[in-house]
């Protein structure tokens, strides 16, 4: 049975005090209880593993639907599906919305079994028709973003360039083409990070220094504003 950490304790009821304030009217007054003994069932049941970062999946889901709620303004159904999809539930008494969007993740789960090479133009035209829910491009989205967030620090290099790979060829475009483009550029600017550590680095300071510049000319020749 995964255990939660002290940290890991405190960021999930941080969020899930942040949510319930924000979805006030999007939540069902059940959706809420159904919801907490579904994933104590199945962390009791041993179904709940830790991923190869390490990473805790109730507190990663949580941690992406802030993500669908407060950056990209999703409701109830990609809420509930995101929590129920990392415990890897594929029905729900949630409402035919619910079993939709599992359907959709879990189809596009077993289109990455199946299709080797997923750098193309191609395989992301065949995920948006798999998907069939847009919402579930949305969700996979803002799954990416906060994985990228999380494993600044892991040990597992080659795991997370794989993880920076796909971000930069697959999730980022769609960001684009969805007009998600602030979070598009944080996959590209992550996946720079993480891909090319001293180009990034050195693109940084350069920016840093034309900042520097363009505030001195600011002060000098216009003044304090």
């Amino acid at each position: 049975m995964i255990n939660f950490t002290d940290i890991e304790k405190q960021k999930a009821l941080e969020i899930i005090d942040d949510l319930k304030q924000r979805t006030t009217t999007a939540l069902l007054p059940e959706d809420e209880e159904k919801l907490r003994q579904i994933l104590f069932e199945a962390i009791e049941r041993g179904e709940v593993h830790r991923d190869i970062f390490g990473l805790n999946p109730v507190l990663m889901s949580l941690q992406t639907t802030y993500i669908c709620v407060d950056e990209i303004g999703l409701g109830r159904d990609a809420i509930i599906a995101t929590l129920l999809y990392a415990i890897q539930e594929t029905e729900s008494e949630f409402g035919d919305g619910v079993n939709r969007i599992l359907h959709g993740l879990m189809k596009v789960q077993e289109l990455y079994k199946k299709t080797p090479a997923i750098e193309s133009e191609n395989f992301r035209n065949l995920l948006l028709s798999f998907a069939e829910d847009m919402r579930v491009i949305l969700i996979m989205i803002a799954d990416r973003v906060n994985l990228m967030r999380e494993i600044r620090d892991v040990k597992n290099t080659e795991a997370r360039r794989k993880v920076a790979e796909e971000a930069s060829y697959l999730y980022a475009p769609l960001a684009h083409k969805l007009g998600l483009y602030q979070l598009k550029s944080e996959l590209e600017d992550l996946s720079l990070k993480y891909l090319e550590h001293e180009a990034y680095y050195h693109i940084k300071d350069k920016l840093s220094e034309t900042k520097e510049s363009r505030d001195r000319y600011i002060h000098d020749f216009i003044g304090p504003i």
